[in-house]
């Protein structure tokens, strides 16, 4: 049930993004985004007594931080310009490169189901681009973008995971995203109407209700039992695209979709065999 949950929040989260980006800048955005998440994080650090904010890479949460901007900055431009369901289709790939860069940069082990995984991958993406067939857009190449930073961001957290709880994580990444976010978005500036301000509060709702329930459904579930249902977000995103924007993926959107969710699930999967119980 949380992962059906999760899924339709990150899909009622881009929807929100694709509407508001129309009059709203994708960086006014995504500083909203987390500045409206930081009453979630003060009561952690005051209850910790700023103890949560030790660390010992610093430098890492900060690259990490640089990682996502990148990522968020190419997702939700996607969004604005691109399809709903041919964004969402490309999201998958995030999992699979994350694989990729584990094996090249981490030493991590390269077995047969990972290389087939990743090759499984990168066919999804050129049946969704078709190369040579039709134009390639901006719109796929940022989302493209948005997954290889997503993936870069995910390598950090596996590096950071050895010494750093999840909840630091959290907290610095919000701290830091947020000024770096206003920075950028003071060039966009426009204050928003009552409409974008309750989307604004929408979108922070939804993509932290969707974190927690994504989190959560790994600890009550088994990966395999999760993965599939993850795919979902296209069903959603086929239904929001047409009620909202009148759109509706072509054929080879959805095989390219199943071939690079497909990939990441055995990614998951594989890798959550490998870790001890």
């Amino acid at each position: 049930m949380l992962a059906l949950i999760a899924a339709l929040s990150f899909t009622s989260l881009h929807t929100a993004i694709r509407y508001t980006s129309q009059e709203l800048h994708v960086f006014e955005i995504t500083f909203f985004r987390y500045l409206l998440s930081v009453p979630i994080i003060l009561p952690l650090l005051l209850r910790s007594r700023f103890a949560i904010l030790k660390t010992n890479c610093f430098h890492l949460h900060a690259l990490r931080c640089l990682f996502l901007l990148c990522a968020v900055a190419g997702l939700f431009t996607a969004l604005s310009i691109s399809p709903l369901a041919q964004v969402t289709s490309l999201t998958f790939l995030a999992p699979v490169l994350g694989a990729a860069f584990a094996i090249l940069f981490l030493r991590e082990y390269a077995g047969f189901f990972r290389w087939f995984a990743v090759i499984g991958g990168f066919i999804g993406t050129l049946v969704v681009l078709r190369p040579g067939v039709i134009e390639i857009e901006l719109g796929p190449i940022l989302a493209i973008f948005g997954a290889t930073m997503w993936a870069l961001s995910i390598l950090i957290i596996k590096v950071m995971s050895k010494t750093e709880s999840s909840t630091t994580q959290v907290t610095y990444l919000t701290l830091l995203v947020t000024p770096v976010s206003m920075v950028a978005a003071l060039f966009f500036w426009q204050w928003p109407n009552l409409e974008q301000w309750l989307l604004l509060f929408f979108i922070a709702g939804v993509a932290t209700l969707g974190q927690f329930a994504y989190t959560q459904s790994f600890t009550l579930a088994d990966t395999t039992v999760l993965m599939p249902l993850d795919f979902t977000r296209m069903v959603w995103a086929t239904l929001f695209g047409y009620a909202f924007f009148g759109e509706l993926p072509d054929l080879w959107t959805w095989v390219g979709g199943a071939l690079i969710f497909s990939s990441a699930a055995m990614v998951t999967i594989t890798e959550a065999r490998r870790k001890p119980a």
